[in-house]
């Protein structure tokens, strides 16, 4: 597991910490984090400041929040989709939303997992064994 890599694309640096602190628990450590979505398509795609750090994996799963600054988690679904090395990236999505056209719309991106803010963490865990156990 420790080698399973991970991008976690959250903002919020509580629901950063609880993810990165259950991963951990459970000895997964090679977790990259982004804190929007532009920083997480630079890294996927090796571009602007991470153009210079050539990416050598993809990502094994990605786990991402919703509600983003500057472009939100619909439109970074829509760029990993559209793109051949990222398209079959399984993404596990993260909201406070409850309305069931965002769990629709997540659907139609191809999301394995729609988990509601606050996190149960049980539920968290579950929703990424599923992708990486």
């Amino acid at each position: 597991m420790e080698n399973t890599l991970i991008l976690l694309v959250e903002d919020h640096p509580d629901d950063e910490f609880l993810a990165l602190r259950t991963l951990e628990k459970h000895q997964i450590r090679n977790v990259v984090v982004k804190h929007s979505g532009i920083e997480a398509l630079d890294y996927l795609f090796s571009r602007g400041n991470d153009a210079v750090q050539q990416r050598t994996e993809i990502p094994k799963l990605i786990i991402l929040d919703l509600r983003l600054p500057c472009i939100d988690g619909f439109e970074f679904l829509e760029a990993i989709r559209a793109d051949e090395q990222t398209c079959d990236i399984p993404v596990v999505a993260l909201s406070s939303s409850h309305y069931e056209r965002d769990i629709k719309r997540c659907r139609e991106l191809g999301v394995i997992a729609y988990l509601t803010k606050p996190l149960d963490m049980d539920e968290f865990l579950k929703a990424t064994k599923k992708i990486i156990w």
